[in-house]
């Protein structure tokens, strides 16, 4: 759902084979748990309107993923995907379509949906570099050329994340009219008839529809904030040793949502898909030197909830493996987009200019008030009585990340 929320904002104000840039945090602030130092292009193609198509990738420090409009995802572009950031020529297919004779493609890869997005992220920090490559990707039908426009996001007013109440179920009937789904969802299709969601007719639901339908969004939202933030009733800690930090994907060990058992992991997909937008190889599998890794905090060493009115205190410990940078960033509960604090400064990370220990370390607090002996640069706002969650990003991870030699100690409340 919140692929199509997003989708409608891309499309807004830009075509389908354009991409939208969002680059500073203020054009970020409508994206659940996005990053703040890269910045990102996103496109919104409809494989059903454009047939076969050409993606083409320039060579350099990208990192890029394409998903299907289920949260599956299709494949790696840029230094996690088959290009290994060497660039390349990208053809895409739903996958009930025959390979095209003739296509000059260097890689080929297959949607299970039509509505699919692209999206990836810069992460240079040389301006120029940056530039050249937004410039350098291309979107357009096989056999065609292109015709991609690269249009920032600005100032456009969007939110990208779920509507509510009534809303919401317009939003996933329209969906429904454009895509045509996989056998495996056609018994939820069945239930959505049921209430009035039907491909090819009108959203016109009954009053007694809409109460179920107004029922369901609001305990379905519950349900979702629920499993997002106690995650570790499906998925164990990150640390053997009962740390608070958990793998932000839930439980989910691949593309199809299944989980180490083989099973379908829905639990872990509500609890991901509440409060992220995408999967890709370079968040999943063990990647060493490519991609990036997330650990999320929902609770504090004493196992109680972040709570902006309480000022915490984090220790990163030096040396953290990661070849590119590191980043911390603070969410809000409610929007899980960055946290709407006084100064606009949701996070930082090791692109910034950070005071540091004598041993390396960099101390952060995330409080209401700023304490006199932490430093601006160590500082994030918190806003009293928000519940707020943390992720840790490494960026090009190292050994040391997934022997968990280098550990990351709880969060902790010092007031």
């Amino acid at each position: 759902m919140v692929n199509g929320v997003w989708r409608q904002a891309n499309l807004s104000v830009a075509g389908p084979l354009d991409f939208v840039t969002y680059s500073t945090v203020k054009e970020k602030y409508g994206i659940i748990t996005s990053n703040m130092n890269t910045p990102y292009m996103m496109a919104f193609p409809n494989l059903k309107e454009t047939g076969p198509l050409i993606l083409e990738v320039p060579a350099g420090p990208t990192g890029g993923i394409l998903n299907d409009i289920e949260h599956r995802h299709i494949a790696d572009i840029g230094q996690a995907g088959p290009d290994k950031g060497q660039g390349g020529k990208y053809l895409i297919l739903h996958e009930s379509w025959e390979e095209p004779k003739d296509a000059n493609a260097d890689f080929i890869i297959r949607s299970q949906t039509y509505l699919f997005w692209v999206g990836t992220r810069i992460l240079t920090n040389d301006r120029e570099e940056s530039k050249q490559l937004i410039e350098g990707h291309n979107l357009y039908p096989l056999g065609s050329e292109s015709k991609t426009k690269v249009i920032s996001i600005g100032d456009k007013e969007y939110r990208g994340w779920h509507p509510d109440g009534m809303d919401y179920w317009k939003a996933l009937h329209a969906i429904i009219q454009i895509e045509d789904f996989p056998a495996e969802d056609r018994y939820m299709l069945q239930f959505l008839a049921r209430v009035g969601i039907e491909k090819g007719k009108p959203f016109n639901p009954t009053d007694k529809q809409q109460e179920i339908l107004l029922e369901a969004e609001k305990v379905g939202k519950v349900m979702a904030m629920s499993l997002s933030a106690a995650r570790d009733r499906f998925t164990g800690r990150f640390y053997d040793d009962g740390t608070k930090w958990t793998v932000h994907l839930g439980g989910i060990s691949n593309s199809d949502h299944i989980n180490e058992n083989g099973m379908k992991e829905l639990d872990g997909l509500v609890s991901y898909s509440w409060e992220a937008i995408s999967m890709s190889d370079g968040m999943m599998k063990e990647l060493v030197g490519v991609g990036s890794k997330y650990l999320a905090a929902y609770a504090d060493a004493d196992g109680n909830w972040f709570d902006g009115s309480h000022t915490y205190q984090l220790t990163v410990p030096p040396n953290v493996p990661a070849k590119q940078f590191w980043s911390f960033i603070v969410y809000s509960h409610k929007t899980r987009t960055f946290i709407r604090n006084q100064d606009l400064k949701p996070g930082i990370s090791s692109r910034d200019e950070l005071q540091k220990n004598e041993d390396g370390s960099v101390t952060i607090a995330i409080g209401p008030e700023r304490p006199e002996n932490v430093p601006e640069s160590n500082f994030i706002y918190s806003n009293p009585d928000e519940g707020w969650f943390t992720y840790f990003r490494t960026y090009a991870p190292t050994e040391a990340y997934f022997e968990k030699t280098w550990r990351l100690p709880d969060i902790q409340r010092v007031e």
